[in-house]
């Protein structure tokens, strides 16, 4: 790795009302992405437009930005990267964003959060990190709780709570004994995922049979040898593969129905999803992280990362028919939103599948009291770090 010293650009921000910045001390920010999928949709889509109401980007900017497509903006300079789900190419994109300028390193998902921290971490100065759509920042050691981290980090965590999604499987099938469970030894997300599964599908009366992926094409021996084991369903923990679709193909084979630790995933094609429901929400906050630092309204340091474990599920009916599956009536009647010839009653859509999309209408002024007032009660004062940190010495 490059010398730090080297890499890292200090810019010095003109810390002004958006509409105010001016000329070259324009802040640079990188939308970092593992890759593309509805999830990370709704977040990036909730950034935007808070950038947008506040008077970041105009809409020919948003326009451009909504096509993936870096700006040098009139208030703000956007750099975008996808690493394609790849490892070196995560690390390609981060240090072009370096060399950009970078002063904000905004990054989607655990993957490429985890990538950037580890690429940033012993930097002089280095870039904030703001992460969103990251369900394991503590797993990974990018901190160790919400205010016990680097100084140059924060972000927002959508808590999956397995205790949950598990019983989903008892409400499609009461007598259900036997369950599959797929995921990945290189996500540490996935494992420790599959061992809570394990435990809670144990005080269920479920017995768990778990196989584990490394790239796509294991996939037909683990679904095989979780039917030879008499699995009746499948779960996937939460982890990110490339495999969804010849996950699904092979759940109609074998006439398995798929349980994903998300709700977006049911109208990817997934029988069930049920997990963590506010995506969209997730982006606005991270997004009101960013806006926040960038006006010197809040210091990274002092903002404790922000977790919601809000939960609903959705079913997918198409997915249903084609594995042979009939969906229990408690399902249906609790389910968030019902997928059926490939649409939702709920307006739900493929590319944004929650039902809440977009910020509520508010003058500008009531806004920015709402959110630095809920930035506010992110504190991290003393007395908090104090019992995280004792907390942590005791486990």
């Amino acid at each position: 790795m490059k010398n730090a010293s080297l890499l890292v650009i200090v810019i010095t921000l003109l810390i002004v009302p958006a509409s105010g910045a001016q000329g070259d001390d324009k802040p640079t920010v990188a939308f970092l992405k593992w890759g593309d999928s509805s999830n990370v949709a709704l977040a990036e889509k909730a950034i935007l437009d808070m950038l947008q109401v506040y008077g970041f980007i105009n809409e020919e900017e948003r326009a451009l930005l909504d096509e993936e497509r870096s700006i040098e903006g009139e208030n703000i300079n956007i750099v975008y990267g996808d690493a394609l789900f790849d490892r070196t190419e995560a690390n390609v994109i981060i240090e072009r964003a370096i060399d950009r300028g970078a002063d904000v390193l905004v990054t989607f998902t655990t993957q490429m959060t985890q990538i950037a921290y580890y690429a940033i971490r012993e930097f002089i100065d280095p870039p904030k990190l703001i992460f969103t759509v990251t369900s394991g920042p503590y797993i990974t050691g990018v901190a160790e709780t919400s205010c016990v981290k680097p100084d140059f980090v924060t972000g927002t965590v959508p808590v999956t709570n397995y205790e949950d999604i598990v019983p989903l499987l008892l409400m499609q099938d009461p007598d259900m004994k036997v369950v599959g469970a797929i995921y990945s030894p290189q996500q540490r997300a996935s494992e420790v995922g599959v061992a809570r599964i394990s435990e809670i599908g144990q005080s269920l009366g479920l017995t768990v049979e778990a196989e584990s992926i490394v790239v796509t094409p294991d996939l037909y021996q683990a679904v095989d040898k979780l039917a030879n084991r008499g699995a009746e369903a499948i779960i996937i923990p939460i982890f990110t593969f490339q495999g969804f679709q010849l996950l699904l193909s092979l759940s109609y084979d074998y006439g398995l129905p798929v349980l994903f630790s998300a709700p977006q995933n049911a109208y990817r094609g997934g029988t069930i999803g049920g997990g963590f429901f506010g995506l969209y929400k997730q982006g606005a906050i991270a997004g009101n992280m960013l806006i926040a630092h960038l006006n010197g309204d809040i210091d990274i340091a002092d903002t404790a990362i922000y977790e919601s474990d809000d939960f609903a599920f959705a079913v997918n009916l198409d997915a249903a028919d084609l594995q042979d599956v009939e969906i229990s009536q408690a399902l249906l009647d609790g389910a968030a939103y019902i997928v059926e010839n490939g649409e939702t009653e709920q307006g739900v859509s493929a590319q944004y599948p929650e039902v809440e999309i977009a910020l509520p209408e508010m003058p500008l002024d009531e806004r920015r009291a709402a959110d630095l007032e809920f930035l506010a009660a992110l504190e991290c004062t003393p007395e908090i770090i104090a019992e995280q940190q004792t907390a942590l010495e005791g486990e």
